[in-house]
């Protein structure tokens, strides 16, 4: 009987071998059965605890100075230390977590909200240099008329599409209105003067360039991207569908190539005009909204999505590329791989679409695939020193060991940088002047890591500066290079399996 009035067993529990003492001389296990005794299995997790605990903080302390750890561990001290490859696990679980929870990307900007229908604008609105050079181009001053009529157009639209409450936005579009006619005006004077034309002559020539321009322009806008409200949309739809429904059923059956460019003209028009029927519909819920903070993807999914996608066309195939009507192919490959690898095209596409309208879930998904890519590139960098230091009689696992307290480290500083972020999100609307120690907290983390880097090889290695310099450049190099694509390459699949 035990202290505690508990029946202690005469054999081992776990593997029948007789007990001679508090824990079994063959396994180990100990002769108190915690299930029976709930006080001792409460001390059993503070003892475990707090063991555990201060190998780590032991393990923590001297991971700070380079080499340390490594150094010890290869020694033979391997009992006062956590193992390389749970150290560096535990770590790199925590330190993206964190992350994860730490880091936030603003999909949602309230000074330009999703209110800009057409990317053209952008491009007419650089500066007055830019305004100058497109208009030199011109010879006479019909096209000049022409070139201020489209411009201005263009401008106009954008103006309207934005809300009144943004002054702000709505004066940078006046000012390139103003760039617009300074540059046509000057080109026209320039024209004039060189054809030796009269003041009348030329504003006369005004005049007739600007009616020429303006049914130009009438012509020119009835497409579907130009369509000002939707009752014009369905008409310019159902205008630019028709010849192809017509044509298409005038083909004969057995044209299989002719009846598919057909088709494909027809779903192209329908894209655009669902496209732009968003873009209308998110128009007016944002003029009518006032300066509500808009999110793409919420918009997206109410009102459509108004950004028009290319066509996904794979290895130079005319045809774009569809799941179900064109899918990619891989002859030697059996069926349930082609399938397979359409879906994850699919599933890349639409979330490469979302990604683009939240920012945010790149990041997480870049955050969630760099610990993946480290753990794959540890042994990777742990032959990159073998390779280096062939000479050193060290043994593949050492260099491995040494691998893993290096990424430790990498780990650990990435963690007290995510820390300081994370003190900066919740001192610095407080308190400003922490947003400048936070800044130069993480300016000094990164620059002490590739110094710690290069002291720890110094210090493990034990070779001269110059040899232990040249080194670690190559290696530095290559293993950046190669993480940079393990990352990239696992960010792309996190996506497609969103």
């Amino acid at each position: 009987m035990s202290a505690k009035g508990h029946e202690v067993p005469s054999h081992c529990e776990n593997c029948n071998a007789p007990l001679a003492g508090h824990y079994c001389h063959d396994c180990g296990q100990s002769v108190v059965n915690p299930v029976r005794d709930a006080g001792h299995a409460l001390e059993e997790v503070f003892e475990s605890f707090w063991h555990l605990d201060g190998r780590i903080f032991r393990t923590l302390r001297d991971l700070i100075f380079p080499g340390r750890v490594a150094n010890n561990y290869l020694a033979g001290q391997r009992a006062r230390y956590v193992a390389p490859l749970r150290l560096f696990l535990v770590l790199s679980v925590v330190t993206f977590f964190f992350a994860q929870m730490v880091i936030h990307v603003d999909s949602g900007d309230k000074a330009n909200p999703m209110v800009q229908l057409e990317d053209g604008v952008s491009n007419n609105n650089k500066n007055s240099a830019k305004q100058s050079k497109a208009f030199a181009k011109a010879s006479s001053i019909a096209d000049v008329e022409q070139i201020r009529r489209k411009n201005l157009a263009d401008l106009a639209e954008a103006r309207e599409a934005i809300p009144a409450v943004l002054l702000h936005a709505r004066k940078a579009i006046d000012v390139a209105v103003d760039d617009v006619n300074r540059a046509a005006d000057g080109r026209i004077e320039a024209i004039g003067r060189e054809q030796g034309m009269s003041a009348e002559q030329v504003t006369a020539a005004k005049v007739d360039g600007a009616r020429r321009a303006a049914a130009a322009m009438e012509t020119a806008k009835q497409n579907l991207e130009k369509a000002a409200d939707l009752a014009t949309l369905q008409r310019l739809r159902e205008e630019r569908l028709a010849p192809h429904h017509v044509k298409l059923a005038t083909l004969p059956a057995n044209a299989a190539a002719a009846r598919r460019h057909e088709l494909n003209e027809i779903r192209d028009i329908n894209i655009a005009a669902g496209c732009r029927a968003a873009q209308l519909q998110i128009a007016d819920a944002t003029s009518t909204e006032g300066d509500r903070v808009r999110k793409e993807s919420e918009d997206a999914r109410i009102y459509g999505d108004p950004d028009c996608y290319d066509r996904l066309t794979l290895f130079g195939s005319e045809e774009p590329w569809d799941e179900e009507t064109n899918p990619l192919v891989i002859g030697w490959a059996p069926a349930f791989f082609n399938h397979w690898i359409n879906r994850q095209i699919a599933h890349g596409r639409e979330n490469v679409s979302r990604a683009q309208k939240e920012p945010g879930l790149w990041v997480r998904a870049l955050l969630a695939a760099v610990p993946s890519a480290l753990f794959l590139l540890v042994p990777v960098f742990a032959l990159l020193l073998k390779l280096a230091y062939l000479g050193s009689g060290r043994l593949y696992l050492e260099h491995l060991v040494i691998a893993l307290y290096s990424h430790a480290y990498m780990c650990l500083t990435m963690l007290a940088f995510f820390i300081v972020i994370a003190l900066d999100n919740a001192i610095s609307p407080h308190w400003a002047g922490f947003s400048w120690i936070g800044g130069t907290l993480g300016t000094l983390l990164w620059l002490w890591l590739p110094v710690y880097l290069l002291l720890m090889q110094k210090r493990v290695y034990r070779n001269g500066w110059p040899v232990t310099v040249l080194r670690y450049l190559v290696i530095g190099n290559l293993y950046f290079v190669l993480l940079a694509f393990a990352a990239t390459f696992l960010a792309l699949a996190s996506l497609v399996r969103m």
